[in-house]
C-alpha cells in the first residue's frame, strides 16, 4: 500500500469517526431536550418550587440550543465526508477497503436517520 493511499484511508477513518460522534452527540442532546421537558412537565404538573421549575427549564434551554449546534457540526462533517468518499469512489484501491466501505454505510445511516427525524 502507497503512503498516499495509507494517508487517504487515515482521513476516511477520521472523518468517518468525527461524523459517527457527533451523530450520536446529536440523538443525545436531542433525546435529553425530550426527557427534560418531561421532567419540567412533572414539576409543574406537582406545583414544585419556582426555582426548581426555572433551574429545569434552563437546563432544558440549554440543551435545545445544542441540538441546532450540533446539527451544523455534524453536516459539515458529512458534507466532508461525502466529499471524500465521492473523490475516492473510482479509486480501486480503496473503494474495495473497510475504511471506505465503513464511510459510505456511515453517510447511508445518518441519511436515514435525518430522513426520519426531519420527515
Amino acid at each position: 500500500m502507497s503512503d498516499s493511499t495509507s494517508q487517504t484511508l487515515k482521513q476516511l477513518k477520521i472523518k468517518t469517526g468525527v461524523v459517527k460522534r457527533l451523530h450520536k452527540e446529536e440523538s443525545v442532546y436531542m433525546q435529553e431536550v425530550v426527557d427534560q421537558k418531561k421532567v419540567v412537565e412533572k414539576l409543574k404538573a406537582d406545583d414544585a418550587e419556582g426555582a426548581d421549575i426555572r433551574a429545569a427549564e434552563r437546563v432544558l434551554r440549554d440543551s435545545e440550543m445544542m441540538v441546532p449546534r450540533t446539527r451544523g457540526q455534524l453536516e459539515e462533517a458529512v458534507q466532508a465526508l461525502d466529499d471524500l468518499v465521492s473523490a475516492l469512489k473510482a479509486e480501486e484501491s480503496i473503494n474495495t477497503t473497510t475504511e471506505y466501505k465503513d464511510a459510505a454505510d456511515q453517510l447511508k445511516t445518518i441519511e436515514a436517520a435525518w430522513e426520519a427525524y426531519d420527515g
